[in-house]
């Protein structure tokens, strides 16, 4: 439900004594229910390796063993199929460019894997180290923009990392129109088929700007609207719904901001909220979304049905592999799907099972009946539980489905206990971190309700 005011309030979280310390210029991400955090800097450049389980509010300090990066400051980290992928940061690169400034941490076995790609010999067969870049991840590759390289500068450079392949890629810039030109210190983030980049340090001016890298016609266009964000470097941006977010950030020789921007992607107009009194100012920190509603990768978009008229041609049908009762529900395509026990009339027992179609069809989700013997039959120890969340299984997505048109009796079945039938966690926006530092020992962890 939209707030009637754009006014948010950040709450800090509280921590258990095993935590890490405070920093900036670290970088995050989240997977599987766990935040990750590596490195960055608090009087001197870190190196150390921490995971936090959101649920239960546990820090918990990871292996960073001799397949692991070393101290690094200003570095990228992105998710793709449960493997975190960090690049560049290192210090002193004139010593350690011939290195490749690439990781891979596999969140499943815990461990690093070993780097498949070759050191760099020749001028552009992968991308030196690196400071400030930007990385999203859209349909199996990683997008690196800019940085500062050491002794080079900045850089406007555009590189694409295939997964699959571990082959990089440097997109060469178009012969015609304009582009974001050599840029360290920005932000980017994936939405639909564009990537969008905001701010940043140019030399030594810093920018407000705003491009939009369109994958599928590959070329740059500049987004100018009337109001704005002002200038900045060291902010953060993340995906919500359908907006950009914009956090903190600033220019040197001033106080940071502690200013949240909205931008709206439908409407292509900037919104600046509630000024926030805590947490205070933040520059070079990291900001994550939790919950229903925040897009990690275009691979795996997180989907809601608002947006869907029962009027319209095609929304009667639903995915079925039998005429039984369904309902709607909005779901998160991406996850496992969900078992939830309701009872009819008789007081019989019925078994709802969601399933997805990501292709043709919209987006939706199905609660599917069958029977507890039909379920206990296939899967009886395979179902997990996760405190406030609905027990789930695993379910091929190789399974056939059959589209079925309602009769009256299905429109018309009601979900007993709807409470129990939402599927949406709470989204949040967590921040990390950030300069100034704070007075704590423990690093600086704040929490924003949407």
């Amino acid at each position: 439900m939209k707030r009637k005011t754009e006014q948010y309030s950040w709450q800090p979280v509280m921590q258990n004594k095993v935590s890490p310390c405070d920093r900036f210029k670290h970088a995050s991400c989240v997977c599987n229910g766990f935040l990750y955090i590596y490195g960055g800097r608090q009087n001197t450049s870190l190196s150390d390796f921490w995971r936090y389980k959101i649920e239960s509010n546990e820090w918990e300090r990871l292996d960073n063993s001799e397949d692991g990066p070393e101290e690094l400051e200003e570095h990228s980290m992105v998710e793709y199929q449960e493997v975190l992928y960090i690049f560049g940061g290192m210090v002193d690169s004139a010593f350690t460019q011939k290195k490749n400034p690439l990781w891979m941490y596999d969140t499943d076995t815990s461990g690093w894997m070993e780097r498949q790609l070759t050191a760099v010999e020749g001028e552009g067969t992968a991308p030196v180290n690196r400071k400030g870049h930007s990385a999203v991840v859209y349909k199996g590759s990683m997008y690196m923009y800019g940085g500062y390289i050491d002794i080079k500068g900045t850089s406007q450079e555009f590189w694409t990392l295939c997964f699959n392949t571990k082959q990089w890629a440097l997109i060469p810039v178009p012969s015609c129109g304009g582009n974001p030109g050599p840029r360290h210190g920005h932000s980017a983030v994936v939405y639909g088929n564009g990537m969008y980049l905001f701010g940043g340090l140019m030399g030594l001016s810093e920018q407000k700007d705003f491009w939009k890298w369109d994958f599928m016609a590959a070329n740059w266009s500049c987004i100018r609207r009337r109001q704005s964000p002002p200038k900045m470097v060291g902010h953060s941006a993340l995906i919500f719904e359908d907006s950009m977010l914009v956090f903190g950030g600033g220019v040197f020789h001033t106080r940071p901001s502690s200013t949240l921007w909205k931008y709206h992607f439908s409407s292509q107009i900037w919104i600046k909220l509630a000024s926030l009194t805590e947490p205070s100012s933040k520059s070079y920190h990291c900001t994550v979304g939790t919950g229903f509603g925040f897009s990690g990768t275009a691979d795996s978009p997180r989907t809601s049905l608002s947006y869907l008229d029962p009027k319209e041609k095609g929304c009667s049908k639903l995915l079925a592999i039998s005429k039984q009762h369904a309902c709607f529900c909005e779901y998160n395509h991406h996850q496992e799907p969900r078992y939830q026990t309701f009872s009819n009339e008789d007081g019989s027992e019925i078994e709802m099972k969601t399933f997805y179609h990501s292709q043709e069809l919209p987006k939706f989700c199905l609660f599917h009946t069958i029977s507890s013997e039909e379920l206990n039959a296939k899967q009886a120890p395979g179902i997990l539980s996760r405190k406030g969340r609905l027990p789930y299984l695993s379910l091929s997505r190789e399974q056939e489905f059959a589209t079925t048109e309602l009769t009256e009796k299905e429109r018309n079945f009601s979900c007993s206990q709807p409470e129990r039938v939402d599927i949406r966690e709470p989204s949040a926006v967590l921040l990390l971190g950030g300069k100034p530092l704070s007075g704590s020992s423990a690093i600086s962890f704040w929490q924003m309700e949407l």
